[in-house]
């Protein structure tokens, strides 16, 4: 693609990716870990065995696959096990996938547009914040990213067909292990191949050779995972179409409700003034919207006939189809002032978005060190009151993050409190306890200090 472009063109395409990596740099450790964060981190630790690595996630992380844990582990192993270190995975893999999305663009749509959606993703504040979180969803938007790249070089029938079938058949495995909720990518390809040969007799030849293999080796890997996750009534994070209803995740996607339903309405506007494109001239068009559909209407059909899946994380891939097509049907209108209107209000919307994001962002994850620093000024007993067993991970997280935290602080179960113990924090991670922190503290302790944060609370008894 690069040969084909003007210096102008190069320059810009390498200068917006270069605004994205810095800005996920930017505040890549501005927060304390999630909690499946620390859990990923704790599974991941470099110094256990593989069949260790296993059973932890085996026991703990049941509903992901455990590739990115995997990949986590050796990431570690070579630069060293520090929470701090781990953010600079996902990192990487945003980073790369900020690279791919214009070439994919340029797929699609042979010219310039590219540039536009390169931008747009790299000023996401979704695609920013996945990329310092220490879970697989980076993982998953990049390789979903190189799985649709290489589809459409299968489609595209040129004389690398037999190489870029091998690395379509790789990235393909590769991506449904990841999450198996990017199979939806491959269901959509298999009804976009089926369309094209129903309604215009087109045959793909190496997507036909390639399917067998992809199954094959997906199931080979996996089919104990997918054996295990079927046998599931309902799951912890499951989300009824009520999460969805409310702009269909646009909000969640794009940083805001203005924000979130601008996207959602000009995607409509264009695919309906362009839909005689979309359906007639450019098929390209109709594959990416195929894919957006597919991504609701698969977990939905999966929640009604199961139990409710869908969460917006779980198909972070769908920004690969927005952001696409809002490009390139802005550049297909064809009048002028309308388009350079859209374009200017996008771009001046998205960025106005992308600045209030960056510099006024709110912390979010809960503020273990913050808390732990507080308390050591003033008592250095601790009860985690963790009724689901997730002490483990904390603990592992803060002895990484802060050497000497369990030579400063004395940890302690809820059940098993010393007697000669006079005064204690008892510290409660909200989600863990449902967010009702309120339990009975036996001996006649009462609460005679407090530290909040928004997902940590911590009372300090006393007899």
């Amino acid at each position: 693609m690069l040969k084909q472009l003007k210096f102008k063109e190069n320059f810009l395409y390498f200068f917006f990716i270069l605004i994205g990596f810095l800005t996920i740099l930017y505040q890549i450790n501005f927060e304390d870990f999630w909690l499946d964060e620390m859990l990923s981190f704790w599974i991941s630790d470099p110094e256990l065995s593989w069949d260790e690595t296993f059973q932890r996630h085996k026991n703990y992380d049941y509903h992901n696959p455990v590739l990115f844990n995997l990949i986590l582990k050796y990431f570690l192993n070579i630069f060293g096990y520090n929470p701090e270190i781990a953010r600079y995975l996902p990192l990487l893999f945003g980073s790369l996938f900020l690279i791919i999305i214009g070439p994919i663009t340029y797929q699609v749509k042979k010219d310039n547009t590219f540039l536009l959606t390169t931008f747009l993703a790299c000023i996401s504040i979704y695609i920013i914040k996945y990329s310092q979180e220490v879970r697989p969803y980076s993982l998953l938007l990049i390789t979903s990213a190189l799985n649709i790249y290489f589809f459409f070089k299968v489609l595209s029938k040129n004389k690398n067909n037999k190489k870029n079938t091998f690395f379509f058949i790789i990235f393909s495995v590769t991506n449904y292990s990841v999450n198996p909720f990017s199979l939806i990518i491959f269901f959509a390809q298999i009804f976009f191949i089926c369309y094209k040969y129903f309604f215009s007799k087109d045959k793909y030849i190496p997507f036909y050779i390639s399917a067998p293999f992809i199954c094959v080796f997906y199931l080979l890997l996996n089919h104990n995972y997918i054996l295990f996750q079927i046998s599931f009534e309902n799951y912890m994070l499951s989300s009824d179409i009520t999460n969805i209803i409310d702009g269909l995740y646009f909000p969640r996607f794009f940083g805001s409700k203005i924000m979130g339903y601008f996207y959602l309405l000009l995607l409509l506007f264009l695919v309906i003034k362009n839909r005689k494109k979309i359906f007639l001239e450019n098929n390209n068009y109709l594959f990416l919207l195929i894919l957006i559909l597919f991504s609701y209407l698969i977990p939905l059909i999966y929640g009604i006939l199961k139990t409710p899946v869908l969460h917006d994380r779980y198909i972070i891939f769908i920004l690969i189809p927005i952001l696409i097509l809002i490009s390139c049907l802005l550049t297909e209108l064809k009048n002028l002032n309308l388009r350079r209107t859209l374009i200017s209000l996008l771009i001046l919307l998205t960025v106005g978005n992308h600045l209030i994001e960056i510099f006024e962002r709110p912390k979010t994850k809960p503020e273990f060190n913050f808390v732990f620093n507080e308390i050591k000024k003033k008592n250095n007993n601790i009860v985690l009151y963790n009724p689901r067993g997730t002490s483990i991970f904390i603990m592992n997280y803060l002895s990484n993050i802060q050497p000497d935290i369990q030579k400063e602080l004395n940890f302690y179960h809820f059940n098993n409190l010393e007697d000669n113990i006079n005064s204690f924090w008892f510290l409660c991670y909200m989600p863990e306890v449902y967010f009702d922190c309120k339990t009975k503290i036996k001996n006649n302790f009462k609460i005679i200090d407090r530290i909040k944060t928004r997902l940590i609370h911590s009372n300090l008894y006393e007899r």
